[in-house]
């Protein structure tokens, strides 16, 4: 059995109030923190712990959080972003929904090896009844001594105020967040300066996801070398996956870092195998930004090796023949399904999210999608297929920010895959039309 560290107690009754949190050995981590250890001591264990961002990025906290910059008389923040827009993943609103005071205890733990003295959480518009529980547990943490002034004695002091966004994808990337978190347009800043240097209303800044801050209490817990003892190589202690699509059994998991990808989509213990006995198809990883990966390259590399649930395995090979860990939303397809249907599913959500900054973002992602609707309507040609990849690729790389990089990747590896169900499409386009309304009306009957 997998160990858990962050949601191992999320089926205790009672565990997302304080009392049954505390009774459980919860905010244990924070004392030990803040009444035996210096700021510059957590995030030395942080780093030791090996922990890289959870949100998708997968770059290491610890050394995140040493590139903040400390000048005397200015404030420094902690943001929070639990916006969790990306299509496939919902992971964060579990942990928050299930076990918030383990987030809020990550919270005051990373807010004092930061010298945070407020905290903001930025959460997605549409989570408007997590906003309450959250509320909730803030005001139980400052009611018994956790947050507010003089926290333990120990002279730090902690404020925490959640905002809610406006159900903008955009905001998910930090600076768009930050600006919007300032009251203005989402729009992506220029960097640098970055956020560590001058963020929220120009002070230095952190911005970590839900899940990144959440670890930082089983790291103190259990000291950041056992942590790192956790997991395989450079991808180290847990992860919160979120698995949907075609299988028996979806649903939020946590893994040890190395579990095969294999064992994750067929064993009882996660996945539980493909839907209905149907043979799988294919495999988005890590949420819609992220490239798909065709049945034979999901379980094995192309070197032939054991694909893992890893950073570096998944990511093997390049986009060639990998792809990315990312925040985890695990999207699973079974033989039914239409790549070029799902594709034109993630190009609208793409064109539709652009913030409009960037020309070849928003130019481009409205190209892609009137391509592949083409495609998907009958009306697709041949040369089309190769206008889609010359799109793409004038996208990537090219924008301030990585939505264009989002939108771009899952073309190219549609394409890149498998070509041939985008050619069919265009010298089957009735019989293509008739499967995807088929498959459509039984979705949704």
């Amino acid at each position: 059995m997998a160990r858990k560290l962050l949601i191992d107690k999320a089926h205790i009754p009672g565990i997302e109030t304080f009392d049954v949190y505390r009774k459980k050995g919860g905010y244990a981590s924070a004392e030990k923190a803040l009444k035996t250890m210096t700021p510059d001591e957590v995030t030395e264990e942080v780093k030791k712990s090996g922990l890289r961002g959870r949100g998708g990025a997968g770059f290491p906290t610890g050394m995140k959080w040493s590139f903040l910059a400390k000048p005397e008389g200015v404030p420094r923040y902690l943001v929070c972003n639990a916006d969790e827009s990306e299509p496939g993943t919902f992971k964060d609103r579990y942990l928050m929904e299930k076990v918030p005071h383990i987030f809020i205890e990550g919270l005051l733990i990373s807010s004092y090896a930061l010298g945070a003295n407020t905290c903001y959480i930025y959460i997605r518009g549409e989570y408007a009844w997590i906003v309450h529980i959250l509320e909730k547990g803030i005001a139980e943490a400052k009611a018994n001594g956790f947050l507010g002034k003089n926290i333990l004695g120990k002279g730090f002091d902690l404020e925490i105020y959640v905002q809610r966004g406006a159900g903008a994808y955009i905001c998910g990337e930090e600076t768009a967040l930050l600006e919007s978190l300032e009251g203005k347009r989402g729009n992506p800043r220029m960097k640098p300066p970055f956020p560590a240097v001058k963020g929220l209303y120009g002070c230095p800044t952190v911005v970590n996801n839900v899940e990144s801050l959440a670890a930082a209490v089983p790291i103190i817990a259990m000291g950041g070398d056992e942590y790192a003892k956790i997991g395989v190589g450079k991808s180290t202690g847990t992860k919160l996956i979120s698995a949907s699509g075609n299988i028996n059994k979806p649903g939020v998991y946590e893994i040890e870092l190395g579990v095969s990808v294999e064992e994750f989509v067929m064993s009882d213990e996660y996945c539980g195998g493909m839907k209905n006995g149907k043979r799988l198809k294919a495999c988005v990883p890590g949420g819609s930004s992220v490239p798909i990966l065709p049945h034979d390259l999901l379980f094995k590399t192309a070197k032939g090796e054991t694909r893992l649930m890893t950073y570096e395995s998944l990511s093997d090979g390049g986009f060639a023949t990998g792809s990315m860990l990312g925040s985890g939303g695990f999207i699973v397809y079974d033989e039914d399904q239409c790549i070029v249907e799902n594709t034109y599913n993630f190009t609208r959500f793409y064109r539709h999210e652009s913030c409009g900054q960037c020309s070849p973002c928003r130019e481009g992602t409205g190209w892609m999608e009137k391509v592949l609707h083409r495609l998907e309507n009958g009306q697709g040609k041949m040369e089309d297929i190769d206008l889609l990849w010359d799109i793409q690729s004038k996208i990537e790389g090219n924008t301030i920010c990585p939505l264009g990089d989002a939108a771009s990747w899952p073309v190219a590896a549609a394409i890149r895959h498998f070509r041939e169900e985008f050619e069919w499409h265009v010298t089957h386009p009735k019989e293509a039309m008739e499967r995807n309304y088929g498959l459509r009306k039984a979705t949704i009957a």
